[in-house]
């Protein structure tokens, strides 16, 4: 054999190697688009979730399909998911965005682009907003894809709209619209315009839509005690006064709200509020409850029509960077983000909408599209509770509603209201210094 020929050769073996090594994994496994069904693993799983619950929301279906590979979970808890993660080394792990954030600065997830670049997957089928915000959250890679979302919307009655002749809410709304709309309704025949479950909420949705944060979590200061705040209590108590909203300080889950009642045309919640609270109405009222009812988008801010800060993601699932199952992890990330998976859980109703927006549990025929309608707001930043004080939150939200209050009845005003809930939520923050 020449010299020439001998060369040639070794060049060869120099190119494949190259490829094969650059599509295998740290462990030495070659990861693949679609791998065996037949495959035999282990694979340790690292969730907030019960056992019972995993198994039942994913496990189950991923075993139908791969029913030689076992699922271990691993819980973690509030504070030790740093601690569980070193010492565990799990393969699948299901964040908080909180959580993907920082695993993606530290390098600790796999990327998912190389082997989504396949027609198969249809990415293109999931929420693009979605998979556009974790994109920049990764800086321009995809480490993760959250199966299910949990956005808001604005409910809305038919009927009472019909029958006072004032025209649907319509999607796109800003809050100033929307509190326009509401104060249409005639208080004098018991009926109002908007239902908000309490004083806390609407300060919680009109904070988020303006970008204004209760908390400087760096300084540990409260920051409620500013002009961006004044204009918002006083649209608050404008609206109430005018009795365009009811804030009647119910629990999340009671049934007869003002909404499910008839009492408000609209309301603005999660997409489990149709579970939660008007499914649960019906079971127990059958055919004696009468809600004619449908959704828009939530309300935006003026500046952008297009996004909302009104996004939740159940969990965020990933392939753990030093995973030594690797192909078996992707195989379950894949599937349980997969249309098979997400037409599987379309024939029941759940607490929670597919990242797929073809298939969502809609018998009735509502307008879903609404849930999907908006993007993500990139630019918004929920308060991390975590690196505050213990409590703080709950003890925040009774101080905000006490206060709030006490400005509706008017046994303060709107200034003193303020100045109490910055320096009563200031001490909370300066207890555990």
């Amino acid at each position: 054999m020449s010299i020439k020929v001998q060369k040639t050769i070794l060049l060869n073996m120099l190119v494949l190697l190259s490829v094969i090594l650059t599509s295998c994994s740290s462990t030495g496994e070659t990861l693949q688009y679609e791998g065996d069904k037949q495959m035999r693993a282990k694979l340790k799983i690292m969730a907030i979730d019960s056992k019972k619950g995993f198994m039942e929301d994913y496990g189950d279906l991923f075993n139908a399909k791969y029913p030689n590979i076992e699922i271990e979970l691993i819980n973690f808890g509030e504070n030790n998911f740093d601690e569980v993660l070193a010492s565990e080394n799990p393969d699948v792990l299901l964040t908080s965005l909180d959580q993907y954030e920082q695993l993606v600065q530290n390098n600790k997830l796999y990327d998912l682009d190389a082997l989504m670049n396949k027609d198969e997957f249809n990415l293109n089928g999931m929420h693009q907003g979605i998979v556009e915000y974790l994109r920049v959250t990764g800086k321009g890679k995809l480490y993760g894809l959250p199966p299910q979302l949990l956005p808001k919307a604005l409910f809305y009655n038919k009927d009472l709209f019909d029958k006072y002749s004032i025209p649907y809410p319509e999607d796109q709304m800003t809050w100033e619209e929307v509190l326009q709309l509401a104060g249409r309704f005639p208080v004098e025949d018991g009926v109002n315009g908007l239902y908000m479950r309490d004083f806390n909420a609407f300060v919680e949705a009109l904070s988020r839509s303006t970008s204004l944060s209760l908390v400087n979590v760096k300084d540990l200061r409260v920051t409620i005690n500013t002009d961006s705040y004044n204009r918002m209590f006083n649209m608050i108590l404008d609206a109430h006064q005018s009795g365009a909203v009811v804030m009647p300080g119910l629990d999340a889950l009671d049934v007869n709200d003002p909404f499910v009642t008839g009492a408000s045309a609209m309301t603005m919640d999660y997409y489990y509020y149709i579970n939660n609270n008007i499914g649960r109405a019906k079971i127990e009222q059958g055919n004696k409850l009468h809600l004619n009812w449908d959704v828009v988008t939530a309300p935006v801010n003026e500046t952008n029509r297009e996004i909302s800060p009104y996004f939740h993601l159940v969990a965020i699932f990933s392939v753990q960077a030093k995973s030594e199952q690797k192909q078996a992890a992707w195989e379950f990330v894949k599937f349980v983000n997969s249309e098979e998976f997400a037409q599987a859980r379309s024939r029941t109703n759940q607490f929670t909408l597919p990242s797929r927006a073809d298939f969502v549990y809609n018998p009735e025929g509502k307008r879903m599209e609404a849930f999907y309608k908006l993007k993500p707001d990139v630019n918004w930043t929920p308060v991390n509770y975590d690196l505050l004080p213990k409590g703080f939150y709950g003890k925040m939200r009774d101080i905000i509603n006490s206060e709030g209050k006490a400005t509706m009845v008017g046994t303060k005003t709107l200034e003193e209201a303020i100045a109490s809930i910055q320096e009563r939520g200031q001490q909370l923050l300066e207890q555990n210094k």
